[in-house]
Formats: C-alpha cells, sequence, structure tokens
C-alpha cells in the first residue's frame, strides 16, 4: 500500500489536486492551480496557486457532497486576521457537475473525474483512520522531528436542511496561535512523519510534516521548494538569528 498520494484533475485552464503526504498525517492538501499564459501549470511548491490543508473531518464533509448525501460544503480556515473559503458542492440539482472553490480560485468536475475523486479520497480516508489515528506500545528509535506532536484545531460545523431534502454543511477552522515563515528549502530524505531538509544556506535539519503548512514535492530533489513552516521549529534549529 503506498503511502504517498497525489493527483491532478486538469481542464484546460484551470485544474484541482489532491495531495496526502503519508497516511500516518491526519490531513492532505487541497489545490488550485490555473494555467499560465506560457501553458505551464502554478506549482504549488513555488508558492503559486491556491492550497489548504485539510483535516480528517473535512475530508468526511467533502465526501459526503460526493456520495450526494449533501447539498454543497463549505469551509472556512481562520488563522489571524486571514480568512480563507473553501466550497465543495453541486452546480444544480440533477448534481452532474461539482464546483471545488478556494479563495477566488475555482474548478468544475464531471465524469469521470469526479468517481475518481470519490473513490481516492474514500480510500484516503480509510487509510487515515487506520493509520494516522492509532499507535502502538513497541519501543521504536525514530528522528526526534517525529515527536513533535500534530497542531490543535477547534472545528465547529453547523447543519441547514436544504429544499431538496440534502443537507448544507458549514464548518469553521481556527487554528491555534502561532507564527509561520517562509523558507527556501530542499528535500534531502523523506521518512513518515518528517523531512530532511537543507536550506540555501547548507543548513541541514529535520522538520515534522506537521509543522509544515504549505504542499510540496518530495520527488523534486535539486531545486529549492517555497515552504511555510512553524517559526519554532527553525528557531529550536538555530536556523534565525
Amino acid at each position: 500500500m503506498a503511502d504517498f498520494h497525489t493527483k491532478t484533475f486538469y481542464g484546460q485552464k484551470r485544474s484541482v489536486r489532491v495531495t496526502s503526504p503519508s497516511k500516518q498525517v491526519p490531513y492532505i492538501f487541497l489545490s488550485c492551480l490555473n494555467r499560465k499564459n506560457d501553458g505551464s501549470w502554478e506549482k504549488p511548491s513555488e508558492g503559486e496557486g491556491k492550497t489548504v490543508r485539510l483535516s480528517i473531518e473535512e475530508i468526511i464533509c467533502i465526501l459526503e457532497v460526493l456520495y450526494r448525501r449533501s447539498a454543497n460544503w463549505r469551509g472556512y480556515h481562520v488563522f489571524k486576521e486571514r480568512k480563507t473559503e473553501i466550497y465543495v458542492g453541486w452546480e444544480d440539482e440533477s448534481r452532474q457537475v461539482l464546483r471545488v472553490k478556494i479563495g477566488e480560485y475555482v474548478k468544475k468536475l464531471r465524469f469521470p473525474n469526479l468517481n475518481f475523486m470519490t473513490l481516492l479520497l474514500d480510500h484516503i480516508l480509510k487509510e487515515k483512520i487506520e493509520f494516522a489515528t492509532s499507535g502502538t506500545f513497541e519501543t521504536k528509535t525514530i528522528e526526534k522531528a517525529e515527536l513533535d506532536e500534530e497542531a490543535e484545531y477547534g472545528l465547529f460545523s453547523e447543519h441547514i436542511t436544504a429544499r431538496d431534502g440534502l443537507h448544507i454543511v458549514e464548518t469553521t477552522e481556527f487554528s491555534v496561535s502561532r507564527n509561520i515563515v517562509e523558507i527556501n528549502a530542499k528535500i534531502k530524505v523523506e521518512s513518515p512523519k518528517a523531512l530532511l531538509i537543507t536550506l540555501d544556506s547548507g543548513e541541514e535539519f529535520w522538520i515534522p510534516k506537521s509543522t509544515i503548512h504549505s504542499t510540496y514535492d518530495v520527488n523534486e530533489k535539486k531545486k529549492s521548494q517555497k515552504m511555510l513552516v512553524d517559526k519554532w521549529i527553525i528557531e529550536k534549529n538555530k536556523i534565525l538569528k
């Protein structure tokens, strides 16, 4: 069974990407990307497009829509003064076209991509329930970086019955107060819960995946990638002065 999943659903001008960096972390990344004038696509690893990190609860909300048990789901991620809206819902009551919206980015999905996304998210959800919410009493030697706990979030939901009998689900997720910084780094090694990265300055250290708040490409080993990470992990490794 694969540990890493990524799938991009392309259109002529817009695409949506689902990324699960590991089955052992309780979240995925959902990205909306535009095609540039030169024909290339925006790259999340370079800070382009719009990407959000979705929790297991939010994956469940999206699947409720995909299985046509909910009319739509609207989520809000609130961090300090920044608020990002995520919307997944049917274009009309025929429920043949799905609209995915992250901020100002919008992508529509139809058959067979709808079915593909449903099967993929269902598979990822089952993986994460098994591996990201369980533990073992065995003693293992792991990198110290992997011992850092996941950040806590508060998830609030409200259910409203729509006219066609389906539910409209709205959630708001507040992140804990913390400082986030942007770094440029190359990925050298990946473990289930951490990355060994090298900064442009040549400094090298392990960083927990739970402290990374942007998408990254683990297969890109030659180029530096922009990453949004918790400031404390950088200070812990004495990189910021």
